[in-house]
């Protein structure tokens, strides 16, 4: 155990190091407060005599659209009711998620690949140091990115005359707790997949079905396919990072705090038992492909 958590912080160490020598961190970072600044300016631009209305931004009309479409009326209005700043993160969360969360998979798989995997573990430690040490590295990238992003909102919110309400730092709580799930299961579907290419093609298919599940619990779809999916979620929904996700913002929302703590202990329940399925995934398949 103690060569296995001294393994863990050196490779800890070189990662964040590789991470903050390589330009695809400071692009995806790039994108997001491009987006942050995107979206708040045109919010701004989105407020007439009466209020908020959609309409008077092209964007803002289309998001208002599919957001209606996708999620409901209720949704759309509630998303935009403390300002532009709960959307907005949001949606400049995902780069960097998606950046870390894919990268981080397929590093895994061609590492077990290539045979350095099998190199490492000659050594006093095991592989389930080798993605631990990725998955705190995303974790610790994920949090910084946070901060800059919350940074970034309040100097624009301060320079625009807006107001951050609560619900913003309600999902910053949500969003890192949803991190790390996502990060649990893309080690598993590393530790599960014998290349990279197949590693990242189960982890995004995971995603996808508790996405689908998660579109599906709204009452924009009817018919068969949300009786389907509505059957499909109640077993589905307990391993969904998306639905304590889901859960916790409805409980932020009605101010609903203890069912708001409990999603997300459960998150980091579920998270906690994901990494452990890929330590013993890792033991039973090996480390080499």
């Amino acid at each position: 155990m103690k060569a296995m958590l001294h393994a863990t912080k050196a490779l800890l160490k070189r990662r964040i190091q590789e991470t903050f020598i390589s330009p695809g961190v400071y692009i995806t970072q790039s994108i997001s407060l491009f987006l942050a600044y995107f979206l708040i300016q045109g919010f701004i631009k989105s407020i007439g005599s009466s209020g908020f209305n959609p309409q008077l931004h092209p964007l803002y009309d289309l998001i208002d659209r599919l957001l209606q479409g996708a999620f409901g009326t209720a949704f759309s209005e509630n998303i935009f009711s403390e300002g532009p700043f709960v959307f907005a993160l949001h949606i400049c969360f995902i780069p960097m998620l998606i950046y870390l969360s894919i990268s981080s998979t397929f590093r895994f798989g061609l590492d077990k690949k290539i045979g350095a995997l099998a190199l490492f573990t000659f050594g006093p430690a095991n592989a389930t140091s080798y993605f631990l040490s990725a998955l705190i590295k995303d974790i610790i990238m994920t949090l910084l990115h946070l901060l800059v992003l919350i940074l970034f909102f309040v100097v624009c919110a301060s320079s625009n005359n807006l107001v951050i309400g609560p619900m913003f730092f309600f999902s910053i709580s949500l969003l890192f707790f949803l991190s790390i799930s996502i990060f649990a299961y893309a080690t598993m579907a590393s530790t599960s997949a014998s290349n990279p290419t197949s590693a990242v093609g189960i982890f995004v298919g995971i995603m996808i079905l508790f996405l689908t599940i998660l579109v599906g619990s709204f009452t924009i779809i009817t018919g068969y396919v949300q009786t389907y999916l509505q059957k499909l979620a109640t077993i589905i929904n307990w391993i969904s990072c998306f639905s304590y996700w889901s859960e916790g913002l409805r409980a932020a929302d009605a101010k609903n705090w203890i069912v708001l703590i409990i999603n997300l202990v459960l998150q980091l329940i579920l998270s906690l038992i994901v990494i452990t399925i890929s330590h013993f995934i890792i033991k039973l398949k090996g480390v080499r492909p």
